[in-house]
């Protein structure tokens, strides 16, 4: 059966391209990732109103709020223990589109 979690889907999907990638580059890329506290606590708000909003099933707000943790991990650039990078990256993509569909939500409340 195939899942109807787009989050866990994406996580997957980048695993399998982040296999191919060399190790520097990998490296390199999770330390663009890091998130800084005020990052941190916009991102599990906005996943917080997302599922509110039914913009993310449960399944799906749960792997963000998971992936951050409670208090980043200095270690993990800001993550929770144990994030991996695909994570981060599905996360963070997701972030923006999560900015762009709030943006859009005040500029309708505004016309």
């Amino acid at each position: 059966m195939l899942s109807s979690n787009r989050v866990a889907r994406a996580i997957a999907d980048i695993r399998g391209r982040l296999e191919v990638l060399e190790p520097e580059k990998r490296t390199a890329l999770n330390e663009t990732l890091a998130l800084e506290n005020g990052e941190h606590f916009r991102f599990q708000n906005l996943q917080a109103e997302a599922h509110a909003m039914q913009k993310l099933t449960t399944d799906e707000a749960l792997i963000v709020y998971e992936s951050l943790g409670e208090l980043g991990d200095l270690e993990n650039g800001g993550w929770a223990s144990g994030t991996d990078l695909a994570t981060k990256i599905v996360v963070t993509q997701l972030m923006g589109e999560l900015l762009q569909w709030k943006k859009g939500l005040r500029v309708s409340a505004a016309s």
